[in-house]
């Protein structure tokens, strides 16, 4: 589950996943075949277009047996974040090899989608308008390329902590254009370092060329004979030779930095063009074609969405609209028309809440069809659509 945040990532930033989606990972990796389990998550998990990943992952271990979304108020005073409850039951192994089956039924008509991108990239010479890229493939773009949102309660208003106006941000076009500008930059400057290398290596060449030319020019003027000739220049080659091993030995640190330069240059340079792709409908289009495992990520939720029509199941959906708090986080009880606080069997105050009516009994659900519609709260609720759906682990007992 921790994947797309390394993707996201890339190489120069340190990879984070929110705590709830690894521990989901954790929670169905625990649980036996047909083991059930109940996770509280923020509404976010259910909806951001970024977390796809979340719920199909999910979807492909374990059946999806409710939905419950819960009042704004439920967890106030603590947080005002908008939670729902997946309950879910992990696959048994026949059930995962029932699945398998139908999978590679449907797998032989998937849309080639490397062939769809790239006619898509071939019919526009810029950029690559939004409304015409595929849903499947914008939803991917989307999910891979974008941070996910925060789950975090809306702001109120629209200034800062420090009740100043949060200044706007730059435009896509000045965006585009600094990184137009920084990739430039960059190749200029890995141009102009690797020249500096070069020009060492020339420094060398004219040392010594200028060398031989002195060697010639003696040579030429010289009088005596060739051994007396051999024997004046022996030290001035010495001499040579030793100006020419000074001289690289100070370029050595030059050298060793000059490339350290080079090596830096040539990791940023690909960072910032992926960045400047990452600006553009065009360049992140280059980037699902260039990638085989988002190409096989369009696949995969293609054959899972026919999967999925062929083994259509029902879902219990259900929303709390009474959570039992005031928006300060303080319990409301239920009151009777003196106003007077209603109790219930034990003689506590009953909390106005829609999740569970503690006045019915185990007897009364054995059977929750013939419970009154106006009596059924959520549980209760469940309850009745989980005796219709015969499900295996319901029991009266």
């Amino acid at each position: 589950m921790a994947k797309p945040a390394l993707k996201r990532a890339g190489s120069d930033k340190g990879a984070k996943e929110e705590r709830d989606v690894l521990f989901i990972e954790r929670i169905l990796k625990m649980l036996r075949p047909g083991g059930r389990a109940a996770i509280v998550l923020p509404q976010g998990k259910f909806n951001n277009s970024s977390l796809a990943f979340i719920r199909e992952w999910i979807l492909k271990k374990a059946r999806l047996l409710a939905v419950v979304g819960l009042h704004p108020n439920t967890f106030k005073p603590h947080t005002g974040t908008k939670t729902s409850v997946l309950f879910i039951q992990k696959y048994t192994d026949e059930q995962l090899a029932d699945i398998a089956r139908v999978h590679d039924d449907v797998a032989k008509d998937c849309p080639a989608y490397e062939t769809e991108i790239q006619a898509l990239l071939d019919a526009h010479e810029g950029e690559v308008p939004e409304d015409v890229i595929p849903d499947a493939v914008a939803d991917l773009i989307s999910e891979t390329f974008s941070e996910p949102e925060p789950d975090k309660p809306a702001a109120e208003d629209g200034e800062g902590e420090d009740g100043e106006d949060t200044p706007e941000p730059p435009s896509e076009e000045d965006r585009i254009t600094a990184a137009e500008d920084k990739v430039d930059a960059l190749k200029s400057e890995l141009v102009g370092v690797k020249q500096k290398l070069i020009d060492l290596d020339s420094d060398v060449e004219a040392l010594e060329w200028q060398q031989k030319t002195e060697i010639e020019a003696i040579g030429d003027t010289f009088a005596g004979t060739a051994r007396e000739l051999s024997a004046y220049l022996k030290p001035i080659k010495a001499e040579h030779k030793k100006a020419v091993k000074a001289l690289k030995a100070k370029q050595k640190e030059t050298a060793k930095r000059l490339k350290a330069e080079i090596k830096r240059l040539e990791k940023a340079i690909p960072e910032a063009e992926l960045d400047l792709k990452l600006l553009t409908n065009r360049g992140k289009l280059e980037l699902v074609l260039g990638d085989d495992d988002l190409i096989g990520t369009l696949k995969e939720r293609w054959i899972a969405t026919e999967v999925a029509k062929r083994l259509d199941y029902p879902i219990f959906m259900a929303v709390s609209e009474r959570g039992g708090k005031n928006n300060s986080g303080d319990y409301e009880f239920m009151l009777d028309a003196e106003g007077h606080m209603i109790e219930d069997a034990s003689g506590q105050p009953k909390i106005d809440q829609d999740l569970v009516n503690y006045d019915l009994t185990a007897s009364d659900l054995a059977d929750a069809a013939n419970i009154p519609d106006d009596e059924l709260c959520v549980a209760e609720a469940f309850v009745r659509f989980a005796q219709l759906q015969g499900f295996d682990f319901w029991g009266t007992s």
